[in-house]
């Protein structure tokens, strides 16, 4: 670690949907090699791997969940966030952090706070329509919030969606080939996406005109073996950002959930969404959804009403549909906000 450099800390991830925003600032801001940095995070989370993975020093750190409804361990938990502000007090003198950049969780709290007692800079970037509560509260002693989609947030940055520059490191060129056949791309992959696949269990031997290629993710990997007796099905466990760009291009629609950072990538692809938003006390992917639904003319499909058969109907709509064009040319707009803001 160098101290000539400022110090970036990123914090938390959890889902993959927050943890490649955060890999995208590393990858994009470290080509300037005027940061050094550091991820903050819980150790048992997938963020700590991806640090790893990538060579950015990790730190787990004392947090507790704030949940807003009654449970017991509301009692205990928040001493967690105290024994973190004091841990993060120490560590932001310690690595000489300038820059704190959150995306999202209650690991975020402390290190803000002690941030702010510290007179840090602290960013924060929210993906999805409606701000998650670890969030609202990390925006109140935030220097910058950035949002991904319109907001109304004080000290508010519309950027759009943090893209991977990995997604295209290596993109050959931006020449298209029609498909002979319609491709569909089921990048299913966050959270509670089994009734997705059990219902493309249901239609895909119906749907002989049309190739699927699907990417199960850990979670859905005893899908493997059912999908692979079909000719026209290609299976992924898992595909990295630097190989997703090929499937990306090759594909004319996807079905997927609600994923703000994937919505994009499908947008800045050309790739025509079939939405299936996961359900929650939040509905997080329902309003991302419908605001694709309105602006990109994307599908939304209710995952409790008719599944397979509504996806067949979509599917056998759009059989002679074939993507047309990229839209690349946005792909570093919000990177470019930020980077400037940051400096």
């Amino acid at each position: 670690m160098s101290w000539n450099k400022k110090t970036i800390a990123l914090t938390w991830g959890w889902t993959w949907g927050h943890i490649i925003p955060l890999l995208s600032i590393y990858n994009y801001l470290k080509e300037e090699d005027n940061y050094n940095f550091l991820w903050v995070g819980e150790e048992t989370g997938l963020e700590a791997d991806i640090a790893e993975e990538n060579n950015i020093d990790f730190h787990d750190i004392a947090a507790g969940k704030i949940r807003r409804y009654f449970d017991w361990r509301n009692f205990y938990e928040p001493l967690k966030n105290l024994t973190g502000f004091f841990q993060w007090l120490y560590y932001i003198w310690k690595y000489k952090i300038d820059i704190v950049f959150s995306k999202w969780g209650y690991v975020s709290m402390p290190l803000a706070i002690a941030a702010k007692v510290m007179r840090k800079k602290i960013y924060i970037h929210e993906s999805d329509i409606k701000m998650w509560l670890a969030n609202k509260v990390v925006a109140r002693v935030a220097t910058k919030v950035f949002t991904a989609f319109p907001s109304e947030w004080k000290k508010n940055i519309t950027t759009g969606q943090i893209m991977n520059p990995e997604l295209l490191e290596w993109l050959d060129n931006l020449k298209l080939e029609e498909n002979k056949k319609l491709k569909v791309l089921v990048i299913a992959w966050s959270q509670g996406s089994t009734i997705i696949f059990e219902n493309l269990l249901k239609i895909i031997p119906d749907l002989p005109n049309i190739e699927f290629e699907i990417i199960l993710w850990e979670k859905n990997g005893h899908f493997k073996e059912k999908l692979n007796v079909f000719i026209n099905t290609i299976i992924h466990d898992f595909v990295d950002q630097k190989t997703l760009w090929k499937i990306y291009k090759q594909t004319d629609i996807a079905i997927t959930r609600g994923s703000a950072t994937v919505l994009a990538e499908l947008y800045y692809f050309g790739i025509h969404s079939i939405i299936i938003p996961i359900t929650n006390a939040w509905n997080h992917q329902i309003y991302n959804a419908k605001y694709y639904q309105e602006k990109i003319w994307s599908d939304i499909l209710d995952e409790n009403k008719n599944l397979s058969l509504e996806i067949f109907r979509k599917l056998k709509k759009y059989e002679s549909l074939r993507k047309k064009d990229l839209n690349l040319e946005w792909f570093f707009d919000a990177m470019k906000i930020i980077e400037k803001e940051i400096k």
